[in-house]
């Protein structure tokens, strides 16, 4: 593949096969990694297709049996509200849940199934909560756990790490990231105050401030 080529999805395909997983392969996953192919930057676009890859890889291993079509689905649009520049009325993670669950239902996945599907996406930047709703939701956010911070990185070969990244390189993207996450920050700030956006807006953004959750009881106006 020459550096000017994007990877198509039988390339994600192939390198599953080489980390021993079976991906699923149904119009709908098609279609969500053709749907974050176009709307993605490239950096963005290798993260979510990184993060399918490496979280088949780990379900795996683990005890869980999700329903491997939405979480196809769910890891390949979870990012779908950054690469949309977020939204003023709501976190990113929402925008991407919503446009999420759209897809799942117009593509006959089901109102249950599309409602996992919307969850996935708007809990994946709360492990904490998200471990405790569906197999579905688990299982979306260890694969972007895993390419974000490193979870579970350990448990890949270097062989298996060379075939993930040769196809879908990182491209700057801790840097890239920082600054798609800034611009939300400076861009819809009110969407930022209670949530992991704020701890980028504190370190990179001048003057961003927020209230923490101690000031917010502190300063109510009831006496006691």
């Amino acid at each position: 593949m020459s550096g000017s080529e994007q990877p198509d999805f039988k390339d994600a395909l192939a390198v599953g096969r080489t980390l021993g997983v079976t991906l699923a392969d149904s119009r709908p996953v098609q279609d969500a990694y053709a749907e974050a192919q176009a709307e993605s930057p490239d950096w963005l676009f290798n993260h979510v297709v990184r993060s399918w890859l490496y979280g088949a890889r780990l379900t795996e291993r683990c005890a869980l049996k999700p329903d491997a079509e939405v979480v196809g689905v769910s890891v390949l649009l979870h990012d779908l509200g950054l690469a949309r520049g977020g939204a003023p009325d709501r976190r990113f993670e929402v925008v991407g849940a919503d446009a999420g669950r759209a897809f799942a239902l117009a593509h006959n996945m089901g109102e249950r199934r599309a409602e996992t599907v919307w969850d996935a996406i708007a809990l994946h930047t709360s492990p904490s909560i998200g471990h405790f709703k569906s197999a579905d939701v688990t299982c979306s956010q260890h694969g972007i756990a895993c390419d974000y911070g490193g979870a579970g990185y350990q448990q890949f070969t270097d062989g298996e790490k060379k075939a993930v990244l040769s196809t879908y390189p990182r491209l700057d993207m801790k840097k890239q990231l920082t600054t798609c996450l800034c611009n939300i920050v400076r861009n819809h700030p009110n969407t930022t105050k209670d949530n992991f956006l704020s701890d980028f807006g504190l370190k990179y953004v001048p003057g961003y401030t927020r209230m923490s959750a101690v000031d917010f009881l502190e300063k109510s106006s009831f006496s006691e």
